[in-house]
């Protein structure tokens, strides 16, 4: 029997000939899920109640961080502003007009209507409306109701794991469900899994509470421009501008994959003050992008988010990446092959899998100025099995299976092809892929001085392979 591709989206709400048909339309699209403008404030305490400053935690407009958006090459955008006492009516009253403003004068640009969440338990979320005629309603409620510094005086009972999950479960309820991304997920982390208000359990507990409303987590977070201290990780730093649960192979996002969650990473800038003007940040799309397989327009964005059709990216080091994992490649019937965020089921004594690669390098200069250059290819794979629950944080099939550098390749029309064999090693497993423009075997964790334009890295969302 032929292996046959399987999606969750297939399943959910497309017949094969209609999937085959809008993959045809879809393409690389750059986005950002998490930036900040001045309705992101600061709050005057002299007063009962308290009042807010306006532009207290950033100074940009809804305006300013669209046409960043456009000018750094983005389809897509979040402005993503946390809270206080009663945000939700700065949200409601000043945020979302502004919002409609900028949408009238940056069209080019899908603006999505969102938040960054003040997690019960959980430090922060961005969640991501979809474009509708119910969005300012539904995300205000949301933070009124689910938001644990929206009243001072509740606090105490909403921050707790299970008042995230009635949030969730809120989100999920409406028609077309929003989105929630875990953001900077080990920022408050002392040490390697020493975790603080975010750890692993909960990060599970609440996608299984519903996997397409909490989809993932950063795995690229921003303020990559804060000197000396890369992501503003001041107890414990990045892994060359990783969060630890993704820069350590065999680490937390292996141990959520290798119990078989389909839990995906982005990357956002975080973005408040810009570098230039004395802050730690650079703008949406200036330096971290999260690429989607999209069609141009919304709903499918989002689709492609929610299904892990995507990868994530330093200083425009690629901008394209397809990969095709397939079986029985040597059999001259058709062949299915499953892509990023897909599985592939195969068939028992099928040892040998082949993936095709097919990776874009930037034509041009990046927002530094400079050509970057592709130094080598990693192909990861790591095993999906219950035995891995066992496995504190951690996933010991996972290993880097190969690593490609330049001298492997050739680039044609500014374009890397090549075809791996991946050995089968389990029975159902994944594959995931990681580049660099650097000569580093591992990512390690930094202290001193730090140059992002100079250490670029891209991460790819796997692709899973299953016995049928």
């Amino acid at each position: 029997m032929k292996p046959r591709l399987i999606t969750l989206a297939t399943i959910l709400t497309l017949g094969i000939m209609a999937s085959q048909v809008t993959a045809q339309e879809r393409q690389w699209l750059a986005g950002e899920h998490h930036a900040h403008t001045h309705w992101s404030v600061k709050w005057d305490k002299s007063t009962t109640p308290w009042s807010p400053i306006k532009g207290g935690d950033s100074l940009h407009s809804y305006l300013d961080n669209a046409q960043a958006a456009k000018k750094y090459g983005l389809s897509w955008l979040v402005n993503t502003d946390h809270g206080g006492p009663e945000h939700s009516k700065l949200l409601d009253e000043h945020a979302y007009p502004e919002l409609l403003a900028a949408r009238e004068s940056v069209p080019e640009v899908h603006q999505y209507f969102g938040i960054e969440l003040d997690v019960p338990a959980g430090e922060h979320a961005t969640v991501m409306m979809p474009i509708n005629n119910v969005e300012r309603d539904v995300l205000v409620k949301f933070q009124r109701d689910f938001s644990i510094r929206e009243y001072r005086k509740e606090t105490r009972n909403r921050n707790n794991v299970g008042h995230m999950q009635k949030g969730i479960a809120f989100l999920a309820s409406q028609d077309e469900k929003p989105i929630i991304i875990k953001n900077h997920p080990s920022r408050q982390a002392t040490g390697i899994n020493e975790w603080a208000r975010v750890t692993p359990e909960k990060l599970m507990t609440w996608h299984q509470t519903d996997p397409e409303v909490f989809i993932g987590m950063v795995g690229t977070p921003g303020h990559q421009a804060a000197r000396g201290n890369r992501g503003s990780y001041f107890k414990f730093g990045t892994f060359r501008g990783a969060d630890q649960m993704t820069g350590v192979v065999g680490g937390v996002w292996d141990h959520i994959l290798g119990n078989g969650m389909r839990f995906w990473i982005t990357s956002s800038a975080d973005s408040h003050k810009h570098a230039s003007i004395d802050g730690r940040d650079f703008w949406p799309g200036e330096y971290n992008k999260t690429y989607v397989y999209a069609r141009n327009e919304p709903a499918d964005l989002m689709d492609g988010l929610r299904h892990g059709r995507s990868f994530i990216v330093f200083g425009d080091l690629i901008n394209g990446l397809h990969a095709d994992l397939s079986a029985d490649i040597t059999n001259n019937e058709e062949n299915n092959s499953a892509s990023l965020g897909e599985t592939l089921l195969v068939n028992n004594g099928e040892d040998m899998l082949t993936l095709k690669l097919e990776i874009a390098l930037t034509n041009g200069k990046n927002a530094n100025g400079d050509i970057p250059e592709l130094n080598r290819i990693d192909v990861i794979t790591g095993a999906v099995d219950p035995a891995i629950a066992n496995e504190p944080n951690s996933n010991s099939t996972t290993k880097v299976i190969h690593r490609i550098d330049q001298s492997q390749w050739q680039v044609k029309n500014n374009t890397i092809a090549l075809t791996i064999d991946i050995p089968r090693d389990y029975q159902n497993g994944y594959l995931r892929l990681r580049g660099t423009s650097t000569d580093i075997l591992e990512p390690k964790r930094q202290q001193g001085n730090q140059y992002p334009w100079q250490d670029l890295w891209f991460y790819s969302n796997p692709i899973f392979w299953q016995q049928q």
